[in-house]
Parts: C-alpha cells; structure tokens; sequence
C-alpha cells in the first residue's frame, strides 16, 4: 500500500507541476496599465566634495482590477558607461520609462529603477579610464544596488513585493552592475575599495538575472555557492562590451574582461542555470530584434517564478496523503 501510495504520489506531482508550470503567480495580469512613476530615496551619501546627496528607486505598480497583494518584482539598473549623459531627466526614469514599464509593468509586475553613483563624462571619458577608476565606478554602482535591495526588501510589505520572486535586469553598465551584484562575494572585492568605500550590503535573495550587453572581471565570481539561474543577451559584434574575453571600448591598456558568451559559458560549466542568446549585431539593439529580446527576457522570468498556488497546492496534496 505505501509503495501504491509513493508512485501516486509522484504521478500527481507531476501532474500538478504540469498544470502550473505554465500559469503565471498570482496578481499579475498581462495587459496591466502602469502607474506613475513614485520616488523613494534609499540611501544618502556625500560626495567627494563633501556635499550630501540622495540616490532613489522609481517604482512603478500595475494598475488593474486584482486584489492589492504582493507581486514579482523586477529591478533595473540602467546602462551608459557609468557616466551622466542624461542632464534633463535622471537616467534610472528613462530607464523606467522606456525599457520597465513598456516590457515587464504591462506584463503585471512591480518594477523597480535604481539611481546610482555616474561620473561626468568630463572626467570619465575613454582616454583617462584606468582600470584603478573603472573598478572604483564600478564598486560603488554595485554597492549602491546592493543597498537599493536591500532597502526594497526591507520595505516589501510597504511596496507589495513577493521577496521570493525578485529579478535584476541591467543593460550594458547596468548589467555589468547586477552581475556583480548577484555573484560577487566579500573575499573577490579588489584590496582597498571595501576601506575607502565601506562593505557590501549582504546578497538578499535574487530569483534570476538578465544581462543585456554585460560581462565580469573574473570568471571565478561564479565559482561560489551561489547559483543564481541568469539570461545572457550580447551582441556578437559588440565592441563596447566584448561577448567574450576582450578589451571594454577596446582599449587594451586596461586589464580584461569576461562578456556574456564567456560568462554562459562558464556558468553552464559551474551547473548554473543559463540561457544565452547571441546575436548578429553590435553594442546597441537593433529595432527589429527587440520584441524578441524582451520576449525572451519575460519567458526567462516567468519560467523562474515560485508560486504561491502551486506551492498551496503541493502542500494540500501532501496533507492529503498523510490521512
């Protein structure tokens, strides 16, 4: 009777897995409206100079007739080589405006843009990049997400965010941002920043991340406990960020990088779970691949997502069995 009991018992899971794997979690509707665009300030620092500033999240909620419960939440941190090229709108509310709200909050999740530290292009430009500078900028822009999760975590019952089904997607220095902030561990940070900058607010718990155009200093990043399942998206004719190993802006002075064939590469060789789709084109997306791009980026995230209906339902079957 036990053993008749066991093989049901694995046929209905099966069965069961079948019937949600293909439904998406509660309180999210397709052809959600999205709402305006609310400001939180996350953290207020000071700047070199020693005046105070505030960075923000631009968290933007579907508008539908579903009950006011948690969602999903996708952040996004935007992408620009680390420096300010948006003088009369923040940088993180066109990003929101124009990649979150357009492809994830009409699909009914939460979407969460994220201000970090940008450098003015005056001081940043191609020919005074180092690697000394290019691994600060990019520290304090994964230290500023890091603390924007954990801030938005530590406020999800205010916002209506499912902590368990939280996403990062980053486009180009956005994606070399939530790479970092996803993998990078204590022991990898390079020798001094954590001093002259402070730690690195601990991993909170990331469902799945979206690399559009991103890479990595070093591929052993992947190689800790953490498996965090990715997407990677690149350009094969990408000069900007390699797809491989290669040169940022191909200037060889500087020490290199890992792109996203590389990184897929390696995490499938590590048992991360990775999709990796590579494409005939340069840094920038062409018009006529980005309906694609961002189907597939939403198929990633839904296949990824834990849901409350059919956890409810594996533990009802459970009981039941137990009677």
């Amino acid at each position: 009777m036990k053993r008749i009991f066991t093989i049901l018992a694995a046929l209905l899971s099966c069965a069961n897995f079948q019937a949600y794997s293909n439904t998406l979690c509660q309180n999210l509707q397709p052809n959600s409206t999205a709402g305006n665009l609310e400001k939180f300030v996350y953290k207020t620092y000071r700047s070199e100079k020693g005046k105070e500033k505030q960075l923000s999240i631009g968290l933007v909620r579907p508008v539908d007739n579903l009950p006011s419960k948690k969602r999903p939440l996708i952040i996004g941190v935007h992408g620009g080589g680390f420096v300010n090229f948006c003088p009369f709108e923040p940088c993180f509310v066109k990003f929101s405006e124009n990649i979150l709200t357009e492809n994830f909050t009409s699909k009914g999740y939460l979407t969460a843009s994220v201000q970090y530290r940008l450098n003015s292009p005056l001081d940043f430009g191609p020919p005074m990049i180092k690697d000394e500078k290019l691994l600060e900028v990019q520290y304090k822009a994964t230290q500023d997400v890091r603390d924007a999760i954990k801030y938005i975590f530590a406020n999800a019952d205010r916002f209506g965010v499912d902590t368990e089904n939280v996403f990062l997607i980053g486009r180009s220095s956005g994606a070399i941002t939530v790479l970092n902030a996803a993998y990078l561990d204590d022991s990898e940070i390079p020798t001094g920043l954590s001093n002259r900058y402070g730690q690195l607010a601990k991993k909170e718990n990331i469902k799945g991340v979206i690399s559009l155009s991103g890479a990595i200093y070093d591929l052993a990043y992947l190689a800790g406990k953490d498996k965090v399942p990715m997407l990677i998206i690149h350009g094969r004719e990408d000069s900007i960020v390699p797809a491989n190993k290669g040169f940022y802006l191909g200037m060889k002075h500087l020490t290199p990088v890992y792109g996203g064939k590389a990184i897929f590469d390696e995490a499938e060789k590590r048992g991360i779970k990775a999709q990796g789709f590579f494409y005939d084109f340069g840094h920038d997306f062409p018009s006529r691949f980005v309906s694609d791009i961002y189907k597939n980026a939403n198929q990633f995230i839904s296949s990824n997502l834990t849901c409350q209906e059919k956890k409810s339902s594996e533990k009802s079957f459970i009981n039941l069995l137990s009677h």
